[in-house]
């Protein structure tokens, strides 16, 4: 162990009231990065082999908090596999994205007090407590990840198509006649491509035909528009597919809908089974585009007025209902 040239204690003190936020990443998905609270303490300073030359490091060790559902989901689950205490030399594997997000963001905050050394963790504790696992948060996850692939086989179609009615996942390059995906029964997707001058950029919708499996999406793109709105198809398929995949997940659970759709909008939209897929879309785009939930539902019940027809007053009633047990 080196000679420790700073004030370590006195560093520690100030760390011990702070609390960095890193992202917890299951996937190697962009979007599919979780907002981890940690705080960390500096332990010593060690060389270690750094391209082809010994550099000391400053040692600390990472402790897990709770932070919200879907992360301490994934910290239980990482401290069943790997322990709730755990060492790391340099060759583990474990807690990989954290730490080498977390070297980097300690060796930057380092140099605000003078320390122009890397930062190497060497423990890992994980705060997240037995009773924070909630089963439904990582079906939860699950169906997130299922939403993400079917987004990205629109997606790669509608790059080389923009008109005519396809089928997917058949019309796709594998040529399987259904999505065989985990929690799910098996399902295809009807997709229904327009072009039209009345549409500004993109629109999409979605509906479901349960006797069918069937995912009917519809998406209608102004014939001028280039690959600068296939980000804003995006966004848009993110909430469209998760919540029809709700609505397939309802069904496949013996959920009891309704045998006649009210024809009231406002009746529609808040009926139990439609704002359980409402939240489920809202907060799927709200976490791929790191965007406030609220903000997200009012602008878009304010851009589809000719989806919903809701008066303002009605809108305004769904908008709260829909906000109420936003979880």
């Amino acid at each position: 162990m080196n000679m420790i040239d700073f004030p370590i204690e006195r560093i520690n003190e100030f760390l011990d009231t702070h609390t960095f936020e890193v992202y917890l990443q299951p996937t190697h998905d962009e979007d599919y990065r979780i907002p981890t609270n940690v705080k960390v303490k500096l332990t010593g300073v060690k060389e270690y082999i750094s391209i082809g030359d010994k550099k000391p490091f400053v040692q600390y060790t990472i402790h897990i908090l709770p932070t919200n559902d879907g992360s301490d989901a994934w910290s239980k689950m990482y401290g069943d596999i790997y322990g709730k205490d755990v060492d790391i030399n340099t060759t583990s594997q474990v807690y990989a994205n954290l730490r080498w997000v977390m070297d980097d963001k300690l060796s930057n905050f380092l140099k605000y007090f003078g320390i122009d050394k890397g930062a190497m963790c060497t423990r890992i504790i994980n705060e997240v407590s037995e009773d924070k696992l909630n089963e439904s948060l990582i079906v939860e996850g699950e169906l997130d990840k299922t939403t993400r692939k079917l987004v990205q086989d629109i997606i790669a179609f509608f790059k080389h198509q923009r008109q005519g009615e396809f089928g997917l996942p058949e019309d796709t390059s594998n040529g399987d006649i259904i999505y065989e995906l985990p929690g799910f029964n098996g399902f295809s997707i009807f997709l229904d491509l327009q072009l039209s001058d009345d549409v500004e950029t993109v629109d999409v919708d979605g509906d479901l035909y349960y006797d069918d499996d069937l995912m009917y999406i519809t998406i209608i793109s102004n014939p001028n528009a280039g690959y600068t709105i296939l980000d804003e198809l995006t966004r848009e398929l993110n909430e469209v597919i998760r919540h029809e995949l709700e609505h397939i997940k309802q069904h496949d659970e013996g959920y009891k809908f309704p045998k006649k759709e009210p024809k009231s909008p406002e009746k529609y939209y808040t009926q139990q089974h439609e704002l359980e897929a409402q939240r489920a879309g809202f907060n799927k785009r709200a976490k791929s585009e790191k965007a406030d939930f609220e903000t997200l539902v009012r602008d878009w019940f304010k851009k589809n007025p000719h989806k919903h027809t809701l008066k303002p007053n009605q809108q305004e009633k769904v908008i709260q209902q829909i906000l109420n047990k936003n979880v």
